[in-house]
């Protein structure tokens, strides 16, 4: 076997040497780093996608008491519980007969959601289908939803809450 001459080895060696320590250093650092933040996107788009979250899940509705002023009706929903980061934004009202068909709202009807000391912090347009007050805010347990529906009384019939945005599905609450 033959190894060479001195002069051989010692080129052979000086040619063999590698990266410096403080390069190696930076490119195991920035390759950590781009590692862990593809895994991050990865993680993070696989547990909050757009409507991922079912309504059920972040709101429970509870059976409605009934208030009358003469000739007028009024429905109050208590929120049951509301979790999640739902708000008031991120539901959409309508109501069913028991069969199915849609209720059609008069003009004069209402949705208000109310808090602890009664005053209003939603208001829901039923018949535009879209909230003019409060819709960026947080959903609570202490919050009530009151119906105004005018003459008309929705007993046997149903209030259906759909979810928007991050929120899919819809919850049924049956008005007794």
């Amino acid at each position: 076997m033959n190894l060479g001459t001195k002069t051989e080895r010692h080129w052979r060696k000086k040619g063999k040497r590698g990266v410096s320590p403080i390069i190696a250093t930076i490119l195991l650092v920035a390759i950590t780093v781009v590692l862990a933040a593809v895994l991050y996107i990865l993680i993070s788009g696989l547990t909050k996608g757009p409507g991922n979250t079912p309504i059920g899940t972040a709101l429970a509705v509870g059976s409605p008491s009934y208030a009358t002023n003469k000739w007028q009706n009024y429905e109050n929903y208590s929120i049951a519980s509301a979790g999640g980061g739902i708000t008031l934004g991120s539901m959409n009202f309508q109501f069913q007969t028991a069969t199915g068909s849609i209720v059609a709202p008069a003009a004069n009807w209402t949705l208000n959601v109310v808090g602890l000391t009664g005053t209003v912090v939603g208001t829901y347009s039923l018949t535009t289908a879209a909230w003019t007050l409060g819709s960026g805010t947080p959903a609570t347990s202490q919050m009530t939803i009151v119906v105004y529906s005018g003459s008309v009384q929705l007993h046997g019939d149903n209030m259906v809450v759909s979810g928007t945005g991050s929120y899919s599905g819809q919850i049924t609450v049956s008005i007794p």
